[in-house]
C-alpha cells in the first residue's frame, strides 16, 4: 500500500504532458453556424476520450480550405464533397490522404425522402428541386416547358456545390433540359436559395435546388416552399463530407483511431472509413468535369461582389468576432477614376446585403489610400458614398477635373514654348504668303491678317474656358498634343499679334513711301531655324537645371480646396448636419486647413481611414521615411500595429488635406508638400507620392485588424525585358518599383485579399479629361458588378492564413 501510495503520489506530481494541437480546416456555407456546432460537440467528444489531443477549427469557403491545404496550414481538413473531387482531378498529388467520410444523422427537413429520415447514421444524402408554393410548375415538363421559353430563374449554390449545382445539373442534363448561362443565379447558401423562394417577384419563375435536410425542420425556412418530383435527380446518390490529413503528419498514427472511434449516437455527426470512397467520388469527379466542359474550372481564382458580400456573412455567422472589411485604393493620377465606379458597385452591394441581413450589418470598416486613391479614400471614409445622391455627387466631382488646370507649367517653360510654337507658325505662314502672293510688294498685308487671324483664334483656345475633349473623342494621345498646346498658347497668342502688329506697320510704310521692305532671306531662315531647333534644347537644359519640377502643385491645391467642401457639405446637409464653415479662409491653404481641422475635430470620419506617404526629406531622422497617417472613425474601432510610422491625425488635425495633396503628388512631375509640426513641433517634412513606397498599401490595412481586404489597384503590373536603352531604363525603374511594394505582396498572404484591376488599355495617369474620366467611370462600375454566370468575375481572389479557434469545453 505504501509503496502504491508514493507511486502514485510521484506520477501526480509530474506535469501532464502538452497536448497536441490538431488544425482543421472546415468547409462552411454563410448558414454554418449549426454544422459547425455538431462539428464542435464532436471534436470535444474526442478530445475528452483521448486528452493527450486538443482541437482547434478554423472555418472557411472551399478555396479557403484548398488552399490552407496546398499551403500546409492545416493538419486535417473537412471538404465537402465537390471541394474533395475538384482538389483531386485538379490538383494531383497534394500531400494529403483519405482518412475518413462524415457520418449524417437522420434529415429532420419536409422535403428529404423517408430513407433520409430514418433514425440511423448516414453516410450520403441527395439533393431536392424546391419552387415557390404558388408557382405554377406542378410536373417536371411543366419545368421543361418553361425553360425553353426562358421563364425560369435557376437558383444554384456555388460553382463547385454538388447538390446545389453539379447534381442538379447533372440531372437536368438527364432529363434532356439544357441550361443556358444567363439562366443561372448563384445564391453561396442553401438557406439565401430557400429565402429567395419565399421572396415576392415579377419575374421569371425561380426553382432552387439545395440539400436535402436544408430547412433543418425550422417551419419558417418551409413555409411557401414546396419539393417538385424530379426523379432523375432523386436518383442521384451524394457521398458526405470527407476527412483528408497530411500524409507526413506525424500524429496521424495515433489520431486515425481516435477519429474512427463509435459515438453511438445517430444525432451527432461521426467518422468512419469507407471502402468505396474512391469509386463514390469518381462518380462526383465525372459530374464536375461534366459540368464544366471537361476540366475542372478554377473557381477558387476570381469572385464576383456576390461571393465576396456572402463570404463575409458566413464569417460573421461563424467566426467569434465580425468580419472587419478593408476597401484599399491605389495611386494612380486619372487612373483612379476606376475606382469611383468600383466603390459605387460595391457600396450597392453592401448595401442591399444589410438590407436583408440586418442581424448581421456588413460594411466597410477600413479605407486605405494613397496617392490619387488618397484623393478617393477620404470621401468614402467620410460616407459621401454610402447613398445614390452621395455617390453621384462624387462622380460629377470628379468629371468637372481637368487636366489643364490640374498641370501647370512654370511661366518659363510656357514662355518657351509659347515662342516655339509662334516661330512653327511664323515660318509656316511666310511660306504660305511667298507661296500663294507672288508680288513681294504685296505680302505684308496678308501676312499681317494671317497672323492676326492665329493670334485670335489662339487667344480664344487660351482664354476661353470650354472643354474640348468630347470632340478629341477616347485617343488619349490627341489630348496629351492638345494639353501640350494648351501651355503655351498665350505666349504664342502675343507673340503672333505682336509679328502681326508688326506685318502691319510693314504694310502701312509700304503704302506711304510706295516702296516694300525687304527682309533678307539669310536672316529670316538661320533665325527661324535656330529658334525652332535651339529652343527644345533650352527647354531641356531648363527643365533639368532651373526647374524643380515639371508642374507647380497650385492646381490639385486650388481643385481641391474648391471641390472637397462641395462635396462633403453635400454629404452633410443630407445627413442634417451643420456644413463646413470655411467663410474666414481666403486662399486655398487655408481653406484646406481649416476644412481639415473641422473634419478631424468634428470626427465626421465614419470609417477608419488610413493616408499613406514618403518622405522625401525630413528634420527628424528619428522618423521613418514611409509614414501611415491614421483617424479612427470612433472610439470603439480596434487599435493599429503602426508603430513609429503611424501618425495619429488628432494630433495633427491641420494636415489632414495637405498629407492627401502630399500623398497624391507624383514627384517630380508635382512638387513635395511642405507640413510642419512633424513628428514634435519645430519639426518638418517635405511629403511626396504615397506610391513610392505603397502603390497598393495592402499592410496598412493587415496591420489595422482587416479580416478581408477589397483592393482597387488601377495600376496593371508590366514586366519589362531586355531591349533598347530607353526600354531598360524603363524596365529597371519598373523593377526598382516592384522591390518596394515587396512589404505589402508579402502582406497578402496574411488575409483574404480580393482585388480589382482594369483591363488595358486605361487612361494615362495625366488624362483629367471629362470624357475620359466618364468612360473609367463606367468601366469601374461594370468590372466591379460582373456576376458569375453572366460573365467572368473580376476580382482576383488571394488566400489568407486561417484563423483558428479552440474547440470549447
Amino acid at each position: 500500500m505504501l509503496t502504491a501510495a508514493l507511486t502514485l503520489a510521484l506520477c501526480g506530481s509530474q506535469p501532464l504532458p502538452r497536448p497536441v494541437d490538431v488544425r482543421v480546416g472546415m468547409v462552411a456555407y454563410e448558414d454554418f453556424h449549426g454544422e459547425k456546432e455538431r462539428y464542435e460537440r464532436l471534436f470535444r467528444e474526442l478530445a475528452r476520450r483521448d486528452p493527450s489531443f486538443r482541437f482547434r477549427l478554423a472555418v472557411g469557403s472551399y478555396g479557403d480550405v484548398l488552399h490552407w491545404i496546398d499551403s500546409r496550414s492545416v493538419d486535417l481538413a473537412i471538404l465537402t464533397p465537390g471541394a474533395f473531387a475538384g482538389m483531386a482531378g485538379k490538383r494531383g498529388a497534394t500531400g494529403y490522404q483519405y482518412v475518413a467520410s462524415v457520418e449524417l444523422p437522420p434529415a429532420t427537413s419536409c422535403w428529404a425522402g423517408q430513407e433520409r429520415r430514418q433514425a440511423a447514421v448516414h453516410r450520403s444524402y441527395r439533393s431536392v428541386c424546391l419552387v415557390p408554393e404558388a408557382s405554377p410548375l406542378r410536373t417536371l415538363d411543366d419545368l421543361r416547358r418553361l425553360v425553353g421559353q426562358r421563364g425560369v430563374e435557376f437558383l444554384m449554390v456555388h460553382p463547385v456545390s454538388i447538390s446545389g449545382r453539379i447534381a442538379p445539373q447533372q440531372a437536368l442534363r438527364e432529363a434532356g433540359i439544357e441550361l443556358d448561362a444567363s439562366s443561372i443565379r448563384f445564391t453561396y447558401s442553401h438557406s439565401q436559395s430557400i429565402r429567395m423562394l419565399q421572396e415576392p417577384t415579377a419575374e421569371r419563375q425561380r426553382v432552387a435546388f439545395v440539400w436535402d435536410d436544408a430547412s433543418g425542420a425550422d417551419p419558417r425556412m418551409e413555409a411557401g416552399v414546396r419539393r417538385l418530383e424530379f426523379p432523375e435527380l432523386e436518383r442521384l446518390e451524394i457521398p458526405h463530407d470527407v476527412v483528408v490529413a497530411r500524409t507526413d503528419y506525424e500524429s496521424l498514427g495515433r489520431l486515425r483511431p481516435l477519429l474512427l472511434t463509435d459515438i453511438n449516437d445517430d444525432t451527432w455527426y461521426g467518422f468512419v472509413y469507407s471502402d468505396t470512397w474512391a469509386v463514390d467520388f469518381r462518380t462526383v469527379a465525372t459530374w464536375l468535369r461534366q459540368s464544366s466542359g471537361g476540366a475542372y474550372r478554377n473557381d477558387d481564382e476570381v469572385a464576383s461582389l456576390d461571393e465576396i458580400g456572402h463570404l463575409l456573412l458566413q464569417h460573421a455567422r461563424s467566426q467569434p468576432r465580425p468580419p472587419r472589411l478593408a476597401l484599399v485604393l491605389s495611386g494612380g493620377g486619372a487612373k483612379c477614376s476606376y475606382q469611383i465606379g468600383a466603390v459605387a458597385a460595391l457600396e450597392e452591394h453592401l448595401a442591399e446585403i444589410r438590407r436583408q441581413n440586418p442581424q448581421h450589418p456588413i460594411d466597410i470598416g477600413l479605407v486605405v489610400g494613397t496617392s490619387g486613391g488618397a484623393i478617393n479614400a477620404l470621401p468614402v471614409a467620410i460616407g459621401v458614398t454610402n447613398s445614390p445622391a452621395g455617390r453621384l455627387a462624387f462622380r460629377d466631382t470628379w468629371q468637372q477635373l481637368d487636366q489643364r488646370d490640374i498641370v501647370r507649367p512654370s511661366w518659363l517653360i510656357r514662355l518657351n514654348m509659347g515662342i516655339w510654337f509662334a516661330l512653327l507658325q511664323t515660318a509656316f505662314v511666310i511660306w504660305l504668303v511667298r507661296r500663294f502672293v507672288r508680288k513681294r510688294s504685296r505680302r505684308a498685308r496678308p501676312a499681317a491678317i494671317v497672323f492676326t487671324v492665329l493670334a485670335g483664334m489662339e487667344v480664344a483656345v487660351g482664354y476661353l474656358h470650354f472643354s474640348p475633349w468630347s470632340w478629341l473623342g477616347q485617343h488619349h494621345i490627341l489630348h496629351h498634343a492638345w494639353l501640350w498646346l494648351s501651355f503655351g498658347v498665350r505666349a504664342s497668342a502675343w507673340s503672333l499679334f505682336f509679328i502681326g502688329i508688326a506685318a502691319t506697320v510693314l504694310a502701312t510704310i509700304q503704302v506711304r513711301r510706295r516702296r516694300w521692305i525687304r527682309i533678307p532671306e539669310k536672316w529670316t531662315r538661320p533665325l527661324l531655324l535656330v529658334g525652332i531647333l535651339g529652343l527644345p534644347l533650352v527647354q531641356l537644359v531648363t527643365v533639368l537645371t532651373v526647374e524643380e519640377t515639371l508642374s507647380g502643385g497650385h492646381g490639385m491645391e486650388d481643385a481641391l480646396a474648391q471641390k472637397y467642401p462641395r462635396l462633403i457639405n453635400a454629404h452633410l446637409e443630407a445627413q442634417h448636419q451643420r456644413p463646413l464653415d470655411t467663410n474666414g479662409s481666403s486662399t486655398s491653404p487655408d481653406i484646406l486647413k481649416s476644412v481639415s481641422r473641422q473634419i478631424v475635430a468634428r470626427r465626421l470620419c465614419a470609417r477608419d481611414l488610413v493616408i499613406t506617404g514618403s518622405c522625401l526629406n525630413q528634420t527628424s531622422q528619428e522618423l521613418p521615411s514611409d509614414l501611415y497617417f491614421f483617424a479612427a472613425a470612433g472610439p470603439s474601432s480596434p487599435a493599429p500595429q503602426f508603430g513609429e510610422r503611424g501618425i495619429l491625425l488628432t494630433e495633427h488635425p491641420d494636415i489632414l488635406l495637405d498629407v492627401i495633396l502630399g500623398s497624391g503628388s507624383i514627384f517630380p512631375v508635382f512638387p513635395a508638400r511642405s507640413i510642419g509640426g512633424i513628428p514634435r513641433p519645430g519639426d518638418r517634412i517635405e511629403l511626396i507620392d504615397g506610391g513610392f513606397a505603397h502603390n497598393s498599401p495592402i499592410e496598412a490595412a493587415v496591420m489595422w485588424g482587416a479580416t478581408h481586404i477589397v483592393s482597387i489597384d488601377v495600376m496593371q503590373r508590366k514586366r519589362g525585358g531586355s531591349g533598347n536603352f530607353l526600354n531598360n531604363v524603363t524596365s529597371s525603374f519598373r523593377h526598382l518599383h516592384r522591390q518596394a511594394q515587396l512589404i505589402d505582396a508579402r502582406s497578402r498572404g496574411i488575409v483574404t485579399v480580393f482585388t480589382l484591376s482594369p483591363e488595358p488599355p486605361h487612361l494615362c495617369v495625366l488624362d483629367f479629361a471629362d470624357n475620359l474620366i466618364t468612360a473609367s467611370i463606367d468601366q469601374g462600375y461594370q468590372d466591379a458588378s460582373m456576376t458569375e454566370p453572366a460573365g467572368t468575375p473580376r476580382f482576383h481572389r488571394e488566400y489568407g492564413e486561417p484563423v483558428f479557434g479552440d474547440v470549447p469545453p
